[in-house]
């Protein structure tokens, strides 16, 4: 599948996970690339379907991407923590290394909550 098509198949199952409330196994992206395909394609892509749903700087699609323990990777946080640093150490702390699974459910829940509401309104 070429890139862009990829990128477009990630940014829809991002958008119809909104739409429902739900979350995208990092499983599910993963098969959409062949097993030798390095994960820094991987990433890219899911980065580049994020960028087409909003501005990180605002909102990120890439908080329902779901780990086993229900939270975002550790791509997410780094995002998050470049794009709002402010908001980022309100909650983890200044010169946080960003460890506490329980202040990090508190971004992630946060941001859910706004990409949620993003898509209820359809302006993606």
């Amino acid at each position: 599948m070429p890139d862009n098509e990829r990128i477009n198949a990630i940014a829809v199952l991002l958008q119809r996970a909104a739409r429902q409330h739900r979350f995208v196994p990092y499983q599910k992206l993963h098969t959409l690339f062949l097993d030798e395909e390095p994960l820094t394609l991987r990433y890219r892509a899911l980065e580049d379907a994020i960028a087409l749903l909003g501005d990180c700087a605002e909102l990120d699609y890439g908080c329902l991407m779901a780990l086993d323990n229900g939270l975002p990777g550790d791509d997410f946080f780094n995002r998050f923590k470049r794009h709002r640093p402010h908001e980022f150490e309100a909650v983890m702390g200044y010169a946080s290394t960003g460890r506490s699974l329980i202040k990090k459910r508190v971004i992630a829940e946060a941001e859910r909550a706004r990409v949620f509401i993003h898509a209820a309104q359809g302006v993606t």
